[in-house]
């Protein structure tokens, strides 16, 4: 494990690094799971996995998200390319956790999860537990869809089983003070010489043929659709416009006889197995149609009563729902009240025509070529500049005899609060350049790209390193810790003997 931390070592300090610094967001968004099926999905631990079982997790993924569990979520959704992929990865690796979690002896008792609970942000006011905030989440995030509240502690002893498995797994990390050092030279204000890869400039002569828009139809006819399109039917149950000018209590009693509502009209839906066209027909309850609506949720048709909205909530979940009936969800009406939504018609997605692609075809033929352009140009131009720098000819004079434009930026430091995204992007890739020396070409998310020359590294300014030097520390320090936790999971999930039979999503 040391040897792996060693051998790693210069590259996780960068990446941690820029991860640090160049900040981001991992965003999530509540997935509808609840269709996954009724037949066994894996093995594991020499045991079936089955629908409930997958349900169970499912319902921790949704409300780990709800109560901002975000790093019992990141810890276990892996290295996910999408939404799906994290959700699928969360349900069995929070198998692997609960599991683990005994065999480790850090399973959580019942007075720990109820005293996490209390300090949860998302009740708090004030800096103390707040019960009207408790009983407002139970009633609009659990009530609505079947939920109690022992899946809400169910997801608190998931996050302290991470903690107490972390503490142990974890632990073998240690921060060296030479690891910090070089780092925190590489960030010292640096002047720059910005060599331009301009994509207009270069593509300037860029011309595509019918022939050639032809050619790429036949080639991705296939691939060619125009999307899926769907209606739903619907039940809404929301407050009054009276009712919505209520507050605190009373407002929360109103919502909580919407959500009762909501809950009693989708149990008796699912025990019918009737359509919701027939069960609202024999109940007497007035069910809505929506026009049909694509991924993008822009509806092709009149809108009447909360269609909008119900369309608005429910254009992800509306394309995950199997079209027959007895498959239904329930999606939250911007606050107000909520909506019982089962498909009511589906057209499926067509290939497109030539003259409908032609369009979109014609503009990417021409950016693959302006890539191809410039790619070709950074291909030649760098090694030549690098060339002539190592005769001593100076970087103004290389980039102009290549035909690239330049521009200098002096001071360039990503300790900058104001700098802009685009001088972030030039600062992380001046980072591991030694002075006088050409970077590599970086490609520009809009097209084209630039090298950097890097003229000047200045010294770190003192007070800004006593600042940001515990930051690089702590970030560092996160860092191997999870590559840590990432191996112990992978080896884990190898010894728990996970063998999954068929998609979980």
């Amino acid at each position: 494990m040391f040897t792996t931390l060693r051998k790693h070592q210069r590259w996780l300090m960068l990446v941690i690094a820029s991860l640090t610094i160049l900040a981001f967001a991992f965003l999530y968004n509540t997935t509808n799971l609840s269709q996954v099926g009724s037949n066994m999905v894996a093995k594991i631990y020499g045991r079936n996995v089955m629908q409930v079982d997958v349900e169970k997790a499912v319902r921790n993924y949704q409300l780990s998200l709800a109560l901002g569990q975000l790093d019992l979520v990141r810890a276990l959704a892996g290295q996910a390319q999408n939404e799906n992929e994290a959700a699928g990865n969360f349900i069995w690796n929070l198998m692997i956790l609960q599991h683990e979690a005994v065999a480790l002896d850090v399973e959580p008792g019942t007075q720990s999860v109820v005293d996490r609970i209390k300090t949860l942000p998302v009740f708090q006011s004030e800096g103390r537990f707040d019960t009207t905030k408790y009983a407002e989440f139970v009633q609009k995030q659990l009530a609505p869809r079947g939920f109690t509240e022992r899946q809400l502690e169910e997801v608190v002893r998931d996050s302290l089983r991470l903690e107490g498995v972390k503490a142990l797994v974890e632990s073998p990390a240690m921060l060296q003070p030479s690891e910090i050092e070089p780092l925190l030279a590489r960030l010292a204000p640096a002047d720059v010489v910005l060599l331009e890869f301009d994509p207009t400039a270069l593509a300037k002569d860029v011309a595509v043929s019918d022939e050639e828009v032809q050619k790429a139809y036949d080639e991705k006819k296939a691939s060619l659709q125009a999307p899926e399109k769907r209606a739903v039917r619907y039940a809404a149950f929301a407050l009054t416009p009276e009712q919505l000018k209520l507050k605190d209590k009373a407002r929360i009693d109103a919502l909580q006889k919407v959500a009762t509502a909501t809950s009693d009209f989708s149990q008796a839906l699912g025990d019918s197995g009737q359509s919701m066209a027939v069960f609202g027909e024999e109940k007497k309850h007035r069910i809505h149609t929506t026009p049909v609506f694509g991924p993008d949720g822009v509806p092709l048709g009149k809108l009447w009563d909360d269609d909008q909205e119900v369309i608005t909530a429910s254009k992800e979940v509306a394309f995950r729902l199997p079209g027959q009936p007895g498959n239904y969800d329930i999606v939250e009406l911007a606050g107000k009240g909520y909506a019982v939504i089962e498909v009511a018609e589906v057209q499926p997605a067509r290939p497109l025509t030539l003259e409908e692609a032609r369009a979109d075809l014609r503009a990417q033929l021409i950016e693959k070529k302006r890539d191809t352009a410039v790619a070709d140009k950074a291909a030649t131009a760098i090694p030549e500049i690098r060339e002539k720098l190592s005769k001593g000819v100076t970087i103004a004079q290389a980039a102009t005899e290549a035909g690239l434009k330049t521009s200098d930026i002096n001071g360039l430091s990503v300790f900058d609060k104001e700098i802009k995204p685009e001088q972030r992007q030039v600062a992380g890739a001046s980072m591991d350049l030694a002075v006088g020396t050409l970077g590599d070409f970086t490609p520009r998310p809009g097209g084209g790209g630039f090298a950097t020359y890097l003229a000047k590294r200045g010294e770190p300014d003192a007070k800004t390193l006593a600042e940001r030097k515990p930051m690089m520390e702590k970030g560092v320090l996160q860092g191997k810790q999870m590559l840590l936790f990432a191996q112990w999971l992978v080896t884990a999930r190898e010894q728990s003997g996970l063998q999954i039979l068929r998609p979980a999503m």
